[in-house]
């Protein structure tokens, strides 16, 4: 066997969330930096160690609840040619379940492994355990039926032979259904185990009922639980399907239920056992999965009376569902600008380029350009037959978007930035079939930073720092978190960069909220969808490229923006408390995962009880400074205090190197100084995410015991030396 080169190996041992398949070392601003070519972003075991032993462990040691209602709940396991010891691990994680109320049926389908009858033979007495043997094979989806015509419980739970129910799993399951008895359809999250049934890994961390992620994957998976009289009225799992026979019925089942009966159970129940021949390793072990998945979404799409094209995509073996716009509606693509001629001509020109659907208009809403560039403006319109809309305003985004709506002709609104570039020439169909779609809200786009590969936006995060570009200032070149830059998913929000919406829906919700003239009136416009029903949803497969945020970065030295910005999240939060950043706060994103960046790691800093170390200091002991650049966000617990953000010092060499400190300061000016974790944040400066400055990010927890209840402190941010305060007090 080849043995890794050693650098290379020095390499995996520091970066252990990169897969590589190759290096670049290139000089960057004065020094070398290491490039990482990667297929795959993965992240770190060590931090998923860290998540199951703090707060996996932490959560499982709370008090259970009495349940009032304890439903039956038939696990049902089809079992072929699996070993004895997988199958016996198997049995025995249903058993050795905390919740007592259940019952496991099996079919064996003509298993030729003579092991196989020999285990299942050692239950066959237990009354809990009911088995049929088939006389021939039939597949999975017999197997599974057969198993099902066993079942006497109200819900039924799949279990595959070679995996595991974690203990607790069908008590939580209970436990959901006994506070919400309406339920039909729960599902939970899940983690892979290897072979010998060890190194948990791999977690799926997943998102509350999202029917389009569905449509691009089968993302509930394991653990699933239905109701068992809609199966059976649904007519089992289909023949034909085996492989997919599970995201047939998902997408069958949902199909029949409103979404206020279906329940995402944050947590991990289930480990799906990862062998060679399975799809747990690799998708393409089994190729008639791929025509399975591809005659369930096909059969959806017929189902729902939709037409579309389904699209490999062979990177992921996975399939894309593009829908054909109905009809020939009118899209109006609206672009509020100012004093920006030469911005907009490229981006005006770009659509009439390269846009292949024809019916659109183009309105341009200027709100004070000055006399030189309205005649620019007034000609670029007349070159490419676009409505001209003037009136002298302060700048207000949300205003200037409300009036083209109001002078929109078309069935579909196109919110678009001056500063955006169309790529492809489907982009508008491919909005406009989604945005068609009766449960559609804002349809949102991927944004390229020009020139580069580098993500700005695929979508919307609402995590302690607030609301936050998914994946910003990551290379799209690689694969992160379950496909999040390539499949199609439903977000809480998504930038009105580049945002489809139909008229009917825009004035039903309001439009955008003119109170919020600069920040976050897209974020609030699709928080209202979502209240009223909607789902917003990203299209990966829609590409454009994005310049203005390049340049202007985060404003992130500009202390009068920073504050205005601050000022305009707050009155988000106070319009829309439900969505208040803090853990689950986001249906669309797991609170397991980090609430202080945004590329999908693991929420190993969320307990409560965690806590950083820390001296006792005095303020002699720092330098007031004003070089010192951060943002901070401050999240009270019940405990305890979570404290996160990024700060540097401007002019200063090696940021990356120095380890951010957060000073709690009483009134007899004793300093609590407290360490923080290194955070990755390119987003912060995105044109340069492979620089020092991307290693800017902190993170930290106070324990009960560093700072009191009854005092009021002073917060202040503090780096080799130098300490800034920052405007907030605890206490």
């Amino acid at each position: 066997m080849e043995k890794t080169p050693v650098f290379k190996r020095i390499v995996y041992k520091i970066f252990p969330h990169f897969v590589i398949r190759g290096l670049q070392i290139l000089r960057n601003e004065g020094f070398y930096t290491f490039i990482y070519k990667v297929k795959i972003h993965r992240h770190s075991d060590k931090d998923y160690e860290k998540w199951i032993t703090g707060i996996e462990s932490e959560e499982e040691s709370k008090e259970k609840k009495e349940l009032g209602n304890k439903p039956l709940i038939s696990v049902l396991v089809p079992v072929y040619n699996v070993c004895k010891k997988h199958l016996t691990e198997c049995i025995e994680s249903v058993i050795s379940q905390t919740y007592d109320n259940w019952q496991l049926c099996m079919c064996d389908d003509c298993s030729t492994m003579h092991e196989v009858r020999e285990v299942l033979s050692k239950y066959e007495d237990n009354p809990k355990i009911d088995i049929i043997y088939r006389t021939e094979n039939g597949h999975i989806s017999n197997a599974t039926n057969d198993a099902l015509s066993l079942a006497k419980g109200e819900f039924i739970a799949l279990l595959d032979c070679d995996d595991t129910l974690a203990p607790h799993a069908l008590y939580e399951v209970a436990k959901a259904i006994d506070d919400n008895p309406e339920l039909d359809y729960l599902y939970s999250d899940e983690d892979k185990i290897e072979n010998n049934g060890k190194n948990r890994h791999m977690p799926h961390f997943k998102a509350d009922w999202s029917p389009d992620t569905l449509m691009s994957y089968m993302y509930t998976c394991h653990l699933s639980v239905y109701r068992r009289k809609t199966v059976c009225e649904l007519g089992g799992f289909r023949c034909g399907y085996e492989g997919s026979q599970d995201y047939d019925m998902a997408l069958r089942f949902t199909e029949k239920i409103p979404p206020s009966h279906i329940k995402h159970i944050t947590g991990i129940l289930y480990h799906w056992r990862v062998r060679k021949e399975s799809t747990a390793a690799d998708a393409s072990a089994k190729p008639y999965i791929m025509e399975s998945a591809y005659k369930a979404k096909s059969d959806a799409v017929k189902r729902r009376g939709l037409n579309a094209n389904i699209e490999l995509i062979k990177d992921i073996w996975q399939y894309r569902v593009n829908y054909i716009p109905k009809g020939n509606d009118k899209v109006s693509i609206i672009i509020p600008s100012k004093d920006n001629p030469d911005v907009i001509c490229r981006c005006i020109k770009s659509i009439r380029e390269k846009t292949l659907y024809k019916n659109y208009e183009i309105i341009v809403v200027d709100n004070g350009s000055n006399d030189v560039c309205k005649k620019e403006y007034e000609d670029i319109c007349n070159k490419y037959d676009c409505k001209y809309h003037y009136e002298l305003l302060e700048f207000n985004f949300s205003k200037m978007s409300n009036n083209g709506a109001k002078l929109a002709a078309g069935e579909y609104l196109l919110f678009l930035n001056d500063d955006t570039e169309v790529i492809n020439g489907e982009w508008l169909e491919r909005m406009l079939g989604q945005a068609q779609l009766s449960h559609t809200g804002a349809v949102g786009a991927k944004l390229l930073y020009p020139d580069t590969e580098l993500i700005q936006h695929t979508g919307v995060i609402n995590i302690a720092n607030g609301p936050s570009h998914a994946l910003c200032g990551y290379s799209d070149n690689d694969i992160y978190y379950f496909a999040r830059n390539i499949l199609d998913f439903n977000y809480l929000a998504v930038t009105a960069a580049c945002l489809m919406v139909s008229k009917d829906k825009f004035f039903e919700t309001g439009g955008f909220n003119e109170e919020l003239a600069v920040a976050y009136n897209d974020v609030d416009f699709c928080f209202k969808l979502i209240e009223s029903g909607y789902y917003n949803v990203v299209r990966n497969d829609v590409v454009l490229y994005h310049y203005e945020s390049l340049s202007r970065g985060y404003d992130v030295e500009d202390t009068a923006k920073l504050k205005r910005l601050e000022n305009e999240r707050k009155k988000l939060y106070k319009l829309h408390k439900d969505f208040i950043a803090s853990y689950g706060m986001d249906p669309f994103y797991n609170r397991y995962l980090t609430q202080v960046n945004n590329d999908f790691s693991y929420n190993y800093m969320m307990s409560e009880y965690l806590s950083c170390n820390y001296k006792i200091k005095s303020i002699s002991d720092y330098m007031e400074s004003g070089d010192i650049v951060c943002h901070v966000d401050i999240m009270r617990l019940k405990t305890s205090v979570r404290i996160s953000g990024w700060a540097y010092i401007k002019n200063k060499r090696f940021n990356n190197m120095y380890k951010v400190k957060i000073l709690f300061i009483s009134k007899d000016e004793t300093v609590t100084e407290v360490d923080t974790e290194k955070m990755y944040r390119p987003e912060v400066f995105a044109d340069k995410p492979y620089s020092r400055m991307s290693m800017i990010g902190f993170e930290c927890v106070t324990g009960k015991n560093i700072i009191e209840s009854d005092k009021k402190y002073k917060i202040a941010v503090a780096i080799n030396g130098r300490m800034k305060y920052i405007d907030e007090t605890l206490g």
